[in-house]
């Protein structure tokens, strides 16, 4: 198949907080830049799941974003070590800096754009957060690429899937990609790349709007690019039922006393409660708010992993203690706070009133899972967001090296953050680069349009839901070694297989054929991921092993890092440095001791 040929000096892939703040500020650089989205500018990708809040520290909420009443307690430093002890100490302390230096300046940029746009952002002087939605951040960022185009040469290619990237002597010099509608080839060339393209989920409950597939992370590693930190996954309570609200992360807000004002029992589903201490020990506050992630995601899933093979990633939130009337009442509080931001009495695409109604005709159930919000894992970059490949830079989630092992801090923030440095630093990069000819091209190529050509195979599609059933068992919230062994097994066999995959049928709107190249970078992600999990035998962060309970600091404070050499998956380790922090030699007996004693008890 021919390529269409598309010249930049800079090719930005993804389309939310990273990939426009790297696009904006490369422009504004003297750079011609490209942002290729696998949907639309603004409208995918986890961003519009937004439901919560984000911010910085209080002196920096008043002197960059003005916020006059934002708490001056809630200082730098308080959130820099709120940020390295909330990683497990394994995260990379430049970076750390970085977010907490960086995203002020980020977030003034960004509130220029809100200004511009009229969009409603509420903020909280005490936890220095503002409040709004996936929708009003996502129109933000379209406001924001808007305007620099006006100035600068910004070109946008949407439903466009990014497949490949592209070499030459050792040097990222492009992308191969694909029109997702009429199938056509694109070849974006290119004297940088900057990947924006998000984390990886390879569960088959998932809070995301379209799909966390890796696609940048596998891309970064078969250019020569290092990932770490594979193995940490952060669950939080998300609905299964109603079908049609499935991945909704409602549950999860429901456990806030300023939305939701009823307090949940959580049972398994023969009613025997999960027990969250009431103990003043794991007690948050504003500024560790984000921590009753990794609360939750123990003490429940403990339970919920006791009858795994009985009921699988199901419990029930019950609100059996309340009358009909006091559950209606608190529906119609969360619907008002909500009312900023969407229809009258609607979440999103949820009636919050059908649902209360649902609830009480349910036994005052409802059916929630832990479904994976986040991946702490990927693409290792420097404090510039350089990757060790030249002319490959990441921004945003899909890099590591910020949350270690638990992300404490906003994850809009960061992507804000690293995309005003990695634009930055990409645009500078190729004001002395040259534009250069790929070496790979053809073989990229025939690659990705194999499976058009077999009339027989592997379906795509069944192979990613064979992948997702491998992670659900294996992978999930509670590990052991015995599910780790079997799901590693199976993720290896799995991805021997996909070289046999097939999507006949021609190259126009073809899912399987788009699900060729998902499957195959998320099962290189979930290969990584397991087998670094099987081997970190410790708790540490969203890494919790029923088997190995102890958060052991003497003998797995590292990261287990992952490349590719011909082929094969070859793994490392890297130690965190103590630039501005000292790291924390002792061993917790679990993860909740741990984060009474490293985190809430130091904020």
């Amino acid at each position: 198949m021919q390529c269409k040929t598309i010249v930049s000096d800079i090719l930005v892939v993804g389309g939310g907080g990273a990939g426009v703040m790297s696009s904006v500020m490369a422009a504004r650089e003297g750079a011609t830049v490209a942002i290729a989205v696998k949907g639309k500018i603004g409208k995918s990708g986890n961003l519009m799941m937004l439901g919560g809040s984000f911010g910085v520290d209080g002196p920096s909420a008043r002197e960059y974003c003005n916020e006059p009443e934002a708490s001056q307690e809630y200082t730098k430093e308080a959130l820099f070590d709120k940020l390295v002890s909330s990683a497990f100490y394994i995260g990379d302390q430049k970076l750390q800096k970085h977010f907490v230096e960086e995203g002020p300046k980020a977030l003034k940029e960004f509130f220029q754009w809100v200004r511009d746009s009229g969009q409603k952002f509420l903020f909280n002087p005490k936890a220095c957060r503002w409040r709004t939605s996936g929708t009003a951040f996502g129109n933000v960022l379209k406001k924001g690429l808007r305007n620099q185009q006006k100035e600068t040469v910004i070109d946008t290619y949407e439903d466009t899937m990014i497949t490949e990237l592209l070499t030459c002597d050792g040097k990222v010099c492009g992308a191969l990609g694909m029109n997702m509608y009429t199938g056509e080839l694109i070849e974006f060339k290119a004297k940088a790349v900057i990947l924006a393209t998000g984390g990886y989920q390879p569960m088959p409950l998932k809070n995301t709007f379209s799909d966390m597939t890796g696609d940048g992370i596998a891309m970064a590693l078969r250019a020569g690019a290092e990932v770490k930190d594979m193995e940490y996954l952060l669950f939080i309570p998300t609905l299964i039922e109603p079908a049609y609200a499935k991945g909704s992360i409602l549950p999860f807000q429901m456990t806030m006393p300023n939305l939701f004002p009823l307090k949940q029992k959580a049972t398994d589903l023969d009613g025997v409660e999960l027990i969250y201490p009431q103990d003043s020990k794991y007690k948050t506050t504003a500024s560790s708010s984000k921590v009753k992630k990794l609360l939750i995601h123990y003490f429940y899933g403990e339970g919920i992993y006791k009858k795994w093979d009985k009921y699988g990633n199901r419990f029930y939130f019950d609100y059996s203690d309340y009358t009909d009337d006091e559950i209606r009442e608190a529906f119609r509080i969360i619907a008002d706070n909500m009312e900023h931001w969407y229809k009258k009495g609607m979440y999103h695409h949820i009636d919050l009133m059908d649902l209360a109604e649902r609830i009480i005709k349910n036994d005052k159930r409802l059916l929630v899972g832990l479904g994976n919000e986040y991946s702490m894992g990927g693409v290792v970059v420097d404090e510039t967001f350089a990757t060790r490949v030249p002319g490959l830079y990441a921004a945003g989630e899909v890099t590591s090296g910020v949350f270690g092992a638990f992300r404490s801090a906003d994850g809009l923030t960061e992507m804000l953050a690293h995309g005003l440095t990695a634009g930055k630093t990409a645009g500078e990069y190729v004001k002395s680069a040259a534009q250069l000819e790929p070496e790979d091209l053809d073989e990229k190529v025939a690659v990705l349009t194999a499976p058009l050509n077999r009339s027989k195979g592997i379906s795509p599609i069944e192979a990613l839901n064979k992948l997702e059933s491998i992670c659900d068992k294996g992978f999930n919230f509670f590990r052991d070694e015995e599910r780790l062994v079997k799901a590693y097994e199976e993720i290896c066999s799995l991805r021997a297989s996909l070289d046999q995959m097939a999507a006949p049928g021609g190259a126009v709107y073809n899912l399987e054929w788009m699900n060729s190249v998902i499957v195959r970078n998320l099962a290189l992600c979930a290969e990584i991921g397991i087998y670094s999990a099987m081997q970190r035998k410790e708790t540490r962060g969203c890494h919790v092993r029923s088997d190995y309970p102890q958060v052991n600091n003497k003998e797995y404070m590292f990261s287990y890092t992952a490349s590719l050499k011909d082929g094969d998956i070859n793994y490392g380790k890297s130690y965190p440095e103590a630039v501005y922090m000292p790291i924390d030699n002792n061993i917790y007996p679990n993860i909740a001791e741990c984060i009474s004693k490293t985190i809430l008890e130091v904020i």
